[in-house]
């Protein structure tokens, strides 16, 4: 599919006519059709039912991009939820009360999105919707997705308390939600924290210490009878927030020393198919500047200690000291990534976007991503460096207490 190239205010200034009209896209079903008469009209074009339709907006300047681009935005959640913008349009010479999208709606979308992304079995994704409708449609199947909330979902969790299924029912409750923010169908997840509110008998989590325990993770570490370049190995998973097999993966030809910056290609990140880049603290910095005197003439920065040197090490390596250390069912390799995300979310400082961008989470929705290619850099530094004096107050702090 050919990549279309968002216009600019400066661009649409200087079209200028020509014998006959033509069209400059915006992307997304936007374009501005110019005529040979100087006019500048707006168009949005869509698929509705199979067929293919479009809706005029107005004329330009007296309709700005911006505009253009948040009415095409309205439209195309209106399409989303099976209504015609034409029809839509229609309405409000004649209003009449808009259909409002009820849970077992949004679930059913839910599911049919995350069949048609393929990225989990489908029979993971069928058990996880097939929880939702056992133990939630029977309550609040027809409850308006506006009208959600900890008191309107409490009959259909109430039965449920302190069981692993609530825990897996409160994932799926998080996602459809966040999936109706993405899709701008509400203004906010009301649920983005719904594993504050319950407790469960049992838990999925990995293994991971609270962050004021960290402290006690670098008193064992400094004592611990493993080799250097592993203990380096789990500084930098915790600085790095890297999953493990994503940490010991990395290649010298992926930093970039001057940019202060890790640049992980797709193929190399979990599901492959997002590259992922990493704003390097000052302590990250350190921890590869002292792992140079080992590798920095091979290709892997944490490579084999095995000859011949051409592969990184195991994925599991960092998980093997950590037992040897004594943390077994306390702490896991992956635990140092949620230790990271618990502090930085707790501090309530940064955007909960910004965080998950640190992890290798995207949560926005193609509209958002489509109109925000900074990736959020200059939040995410802070909250790396933030992240990256925390861990050095921790290892200090253990040091002292020697």
């Amino acid at each position: 599919m050919k990549t279309v190239k968002p216009l600019t205010n400066t661009t649409l200034q200087s079209l200028k006519p020509q014998a006959k009209e033509y069209r400059k896209y915006d992307g997304n079903g936007l374009y501005i059709r110019v005529r040979p008469n100087k006019s500048k009209h707006w168009f949005f074009s869509y698929k509705f039912s199979g067929k293919e339709k479009k809706i005029f907006l107005g004329e330009y300047p007296a309709l700005s991009l911006n505009f253009a681009r948040e009415i095409a935005q309205e439209y195309r959640g209106l399409i989303f939820r099976n209504i015609d913008p034409q029809v839509f349009r229609k309405s409000l010479q004649n209003p009449v009360e808009e259909k409002k999208v009820t849970f077992s709606e949004m679930a059913m979308m839910w599911r049919d999105k995350r069949l048609k992304l393929g990225k989990l079995k489908a029979q993971t994704v069928n058990e996880a919707f097939r929880r939702v409708e056992l133990h939630l449609f029977p309550k609040i199947a027809d409850l308006p997705i506006e009208e959600a909330n900890y008191k309107t979902l409490a009959p259909a969790l109430s039965p449920l308390k302190n069981s692993n299924t609530l825990y897996k029912i409160n994932i799926a409750i998080n996602q459809i939600f966040r999936m109706a923010e993405d899709e701008d169908l509400i203004p906010k997840n009301p649920f983005r924290n719904i594993h504050d509110e319950f407790t469960y008998t049992e838990t999925k989590n990995h293994p991971t210490l609270a962050p004021e325990e960290l402290p006690r993770l670098f008193k064992v570490l400094q004592g611990a009878d493993i080799k250097k370049p592993t203990a380096l190995l789990i500084e930098w998973q915790l600085l790095s927030i890297l999953r493990s097999s994503e940490a010991v993966s990395i290649e010298w030809a992926d930093i970039d020393w001057e940019a202060k910056a890790l640049h992980i290609p797709a193929e190399r990140m979990k599901g492959g198919k997002r590259a992922h880049s990493v704003p390097l603290s000052s302590q990250a910095m350190n921890v590869l500047e002292q792992m140079r005197r080992y590798t920095g003439n091979r290709k892997y920065v944490f490579c084999s200690r095995i000859a011949p040197y051409t592969k990184p090490m195991n994925s599991g390596a960092a998980n093997v000291a950590l037992k040897r250390m004594g943390f077994q069912g306390l702490l896991v390799a992956h635990g140092l990534r949620s230790i990271a995300s618990t502090y930085l979310h707790e501090l309530d400082r940064f955007s909960s976007e910004s965080i998950e961008l640190c992890l290798s989470h995207e949560t926005r929705g193609k509209v958002r991503a489509a109109y925000d290619k900074s990736k959020k850099w200059k939040s995410r530094q802070e909250i790396m460096q933030c992240w990256g004096d925390y861990v050095e107050q921790c290892k200090l702090e253990a040091m002292k207490a020697e």
